[in-house]
């Protein structure tokens, strides 16, 4: 059986003009009833573009036969905190995120997977609710893409950035469901693996 790791994956994707060919991730730090230091493992290449993460932790299971059967909801969170060196002249915004995970939930039932992301003196932008309703099981697929004109930059001449991925797993029995069978969301398949890819777009100082 294979270990149940998820595969993150945040690349920077940089923009054509050179001034942002000197960006790089410097280090990551990971909190959160889903995720922490102690149960997850950050790799960052030596040329600072791509961060990959093990996570082993970041799952929720209410219902019969799970670690928590008296449950009728149960929410994780994580959040992962990138430290990106950024260009001078140059600020940068989140542009994609693609999440894949796989849920098990039963009739009268559902899970939500959220995703916001938190910049330096921005507030936060709430940019996706993935919400799956039972019954039904098997991978999932929630993709994040904003639009040119809604980017939240980060501020500039600062040399140092630190951008906020907070992510929320969830699963509810609705009021109506008579039974509570097992009912699952987690970013650590055992069948396909997970993967989160994340994209930054860079424009010069405005």
């Amino acid at each position: 059986m294979q270990n149940k790791f998820v595969l993150f994956v945040a690349t920077l994707a940089l923009s054509v003009t050179s001034l942002a060919q000197t960006a790089a991730i410097r280090g990551v730090r990971l909190s959160g009833s889903g995720c922490s230091d102690s149960t997850a493992t950050a790799v960052i290449t030596p040329d600072g573009q791509t961060l990959s993460i093990l996570f082993d932790n970041y799952s929720v299971e209410i219902g019969d036969g799970s670690k928590n059967p008296q449950a009728l909801t149960l929410q994780k969170d994580c959040h992962v905190l990138i430290d990106v060196d950024v260009p001078a002249n140059m600020q940068f915004g989140l542009q994609q995120a693609d999440y894949r995970g796989f849920a098990a939930i039963p009739d009268r039932a559902y899970g939500i997977h959220r995703f916001t992301h938190i910049t330096a003196n921005q507030p936060g932008n709430s940019m996706k609710d993935a919400r799956i309703m039972g019954p039904t099981s098997g991978n999932y697929v929630s993709t994040v893409m904003q639009k040119p004109g809604r980017f939240a930059y980060t501020v500039c001449n600062q040399r140092s950035q630190t951008v906020d991925l907070f992510s929320q797993l969830s699963v509810s029995y609705l009021p109506s469901a008579r039974e509570h069978s097992i009912a699952m969301i987690n970013l650590d398949s055992v069948d396909t693996g997970v993967s989160t890819t994340f994209k930054l777009n860079w424009r010069a100082c405005r």
